[in-house]
């Protein structure tokens, strides 16, 4: 077995983000108009884990897409026997690590479980899709149809075989294949690729019945919905947000309708205009369709959604999760037939699609710095008003679940029905922090209010 080095891990990890960064995905009903060339290679597309295998001096390493190190798993030993066979010096091979199943397409959760299991590691098979370096030279082809002739040169055993391709002229021959081998075989989908330096993916889309727990509004009513499934406990994982889908009138009758059970929140999400969403009670349940869910990005790293609790009054944050995010989400309709429970909106319907990354030793992270606070406070008769503002800069950038700079918000008054209001912006600089606490500050703070603290 050979030594993964971090450049090999390194390697793994570029290797995916710069495959990833060339798929486009598409749906079959957009085949015709999507797909371009006249000379296309289709490949059946496995739902399995992706493998980076470095051959070399006999012996061979393979690493997952977030550089895990699989190089025990028994396929190893063929995969180096077919290279030793071919009398390559040296090689970088990517495939997908996959269980069979005679009754049905691989699935990726069976190939994790096999990888926990050290009984159930032989059952794991190797399907070579790309050579990466050959010989100690980038492979580099004018067309795929060439890469896939290599490899079928090179891995001919049962246990090592290249993904299945075939040859297609038209984008109707293409819709032929898709028939076939997704809706006639149950394949996982289908990757194009043509004289067009473009590589599509062709995927079914996947609905799913989920909560709504929050909204943003626009001009013309709700601009986006914030969605959720449900765990057996009773707590909420959100996983994606969207207004695709929703016409204008109900975008219009759904701010009224969800205003109406807005309630508190500790917990704050921001759209991409950095609005905060207005969580509301749980009740309303929307079906939604995606391309596709994605539980990694393109580095290896978890996708993390909030985990959240509804205790009757308001919502609670209960920390984070490993997750997916959706990719192309779109409302199809509203489910005025069914309730927000567990079974209804259960988890499983994200999970049995595309299932969540395995959650990893959590690393200590840097504290937080915490750049100026101001408090402000006005008596009026017999109520007391406090203003609070506090930026930080959270150190954590480097990881994706956090941001960079931090705005948080407290208004408090005695005398008001709703005494304690909250309110959280985040930014990418400390300028732009800065203009944002300037402004809540320049807004907020009028005549009568005195400055206790700084």
């Amino acid at each position: 077995m050979l030594e993964a080095t971090k450049d090999m891990i390194r390697a793994a990890i570029d290797y995916k983000r710069r495959v990833a960064g060339t798929f486009m995905l598409v749906e079959p009903k957009n085949m015709r108009a999507r797909l371009s060339g006249s000379d296309f290679a289709v490949t059946r597309k496995i739902d399995g884990v992706m493998a980076y295998c470095v051959y070399r001096d006999g012996d061979v390493a393979i690493l997952g897409s977030a550089g895990r190190d699989l190089s025990a798993v028994p396929v190893a030993r063929d995969l180096a026997a077919a290279l030793k066979a071919a009398k390559a010096k040296d090689a970088v091979i990517a495939a997908e690590l996959y269980v069979p199943n005679d009754n049905g397409r691989p699935r990726v959760f069976d190939a994790n479980s096999a990888l926990a299991d050290p009984n159930g590691a032989d059952k794991l098979r190797l399907a070579p899709f790309d050579v990466v370096r050959l010989d100690g030279e980038d492979f580099r082809r004018a067309h795929y149809k060439e890469t896939h002739a290599k490899l079928v040169s090179l891995f001919r055993d049962e246990s090592v075989r290249p993904v299945e391709m075939r040859t297609a002229a038209s984008e109707g021959e293409v819709e032929a294949i898709y028939e076939e081998w997704v809706n006639g075989e149950g394949a996982e989908g289908l990757v194009v690729h043509s004289e067009m330096p473009i590589v599509w993916k062709v995927k079914p889309r996947h609905t799913v019945d989920a909560a709504i727990v929050g909204f943003t509004t626009g001009e013309l009513g709700v601009r986006d919905l914030m969605f959720a499934v449900r765990h057996e406990d009773g707590t909420f994982q959100t996983f994606g947000a969207s207004g695709n889908g929703l016409d204008e009138g109900l975008k219009a009758s759904l701010a009224k309708s969800l205003a109406d059970d807005a309630v508190p929140s500790d917990f704050v999400q921001t759209d991409s205009r950095g609005i905060a969403f207005q969580m509301v009670r749980p009740g309303p349940v929307a079906e939604v369709s995606f391309g596709e869910l994605i539980a990694e990005n393109s580095e290896g790293k978890i996708r993390w959604n909030p985990l959240l609790e509804f205790d009757g009054a308001k919502w609670l944050p209960k920390g984070r999760t490993p997750g997916v995010s959706a990719i192309s989400l779109v409302v199809e309709r509203l489910r005025d037939d069914k309730t927000c429970d567990a079974e209804n909106v259960r988890l499983s319907q994200l999970s049995d699609i595309c299932p969540f990354a395995a959650r990893r030793a959590a690393a200590e992270l840097p504290k937080s710095t915490l750049l100026r606070r101001k408090v402000f406070k006005k008596v009026a008769k017999d109520k007391v008003m406090l203003q609070k503002f506090v930026t930080w800069k959270t150190n954590k950038e480097a990881d994706p679940r956090y941001p960079a700079y931090v705005f948080h918000y407290t208004d408090y008054s005695s005398g008001r029905k709703d005494p304690l209001k909250k309110d959280l912006r985040v930014a990418a600089t400390e300028a732009e922090i800065t203009s944002i606490l300037d402004a809540f500050i320049t807004e907020n703070v009028k005549k009568g209010w005195n400055e206790i603290s700084s």
